[in-house]
């Protein structure tokens, strides 16, 4: 049962009365900063109201984007300036990382022209891809010194300011070389995928380069795991109208699939 305090107003009490709506939702955002998960059961049970008046709480209160709603409850949003570390994105998901990535080479045929961008992500597709006859553009140092013992790829690295520890080409050098070619299909990564806003990242630099691929390829395909499903990041990068697939894993919130897909875009998610 959650534990938590009633805001002092004398029409505020459990048991005889219903909190009137906007208190009740302002409680329910304090005991999910306060839980960091909440049960739609419990909260029923709680204010003395029915399972349905709090689905419509949380849906409100998500709306606004006071909490994120999971399967049976809601969750605390997280902050938006997300950025791992060089180490939580060698070490997080890996697994799922993995799976993803052997799908997402599935993708990628001969005489293809790809756009593979700087993630853990993109370097599990290369044994995948290695000895396919395709041209891959990327503004990854790791990645182009990966795929460079392949003799079937053509390989193109985008010039421009290593910006970061992971390696990574970006700044409005990258953004302009990206604008010479043209890809059949391009990879990317992100770090929020949110039925309402759309593909989010957690800098401006990867967001600007990400709308330049975007606007130069056929087909835009987002490889992303579990944990950015349902997270909204600092920087918009587009809406799914731009997106033709987004390739996740089945830990994913299913709930935020479901809407996603009403965007009518191609989910294709990977069993682990």
């Amino acid at each position: 049962m959650i534990e938590a305090k009633i805001l002092e107003f004398p029409f505020l009490k459990r048991g005889g009365f219903i909190l009137i709506t906007e208190a009740r939702r302002k409680q329910i955002v304090e005991m999910v900063e306060k839980e960091g998960v909440v049960n739609v059961q419990n909260l029923a049970e709680f204010f003395n109201v029915s399972i349905y008046t709090i689905r419509r709480d949380l849906t409100d209160l998500e709306n606004k984007g006071k909490l994120k709603k999971i399967h049976g409850g809601a969750e605390k949003i997280e902050k938006t300036k997300w950025i791992s570390t060089l180490e939580e994105g060698n070490e997080e998901a890996v697994a799922h990382k993995k799976k993803i990535a052997k799908k997402a080479a599935e993708y990628v045929e001969d005489g293809d022209t790809i756009l593979l961008m700087g993630s853990m992500i993109s370097l599990f597709m290369i044994p995948h891809i290695k000895d396919l006859y395709i041209t891959v553009v990327t503004n990854s140092l790791d990645v182009a010194k990966e795929l460079s013992s392949s003799s079937s790829i053509d390989i193109i690295l985008i010039g421009g300011r290593v910006k970061n520890m992971k390696g990574n080409i970006l700044g409005s050098r990258a953004m302009k070389e990206v604008y010479n070619f043209n890809f059949d299909k391009a990879f990317l990564p992100c770090a929020g995928v949110h039925h309402r806003v759309g593909i989010t990242t957690s800098t401006i630099d990867t967001s600007d380069f990400l709308k330049a691929a975007i606007n130069c390829s056929r087909q835009n395909i987002i490889i992303c795991d579990y944990r950015k499903i349902g997270r909204i990041t600092f920087s918009k990068v587009c809406d799914f109208e731009s997106i033709h697939t987004i390739i996740t894993d089945e830990e994913a919130n299913s709930d935020e699939l479901e809407l996603i897909s009403k965007h009518k875009i191609h989910i294709d998610t990977v069993k682990l």
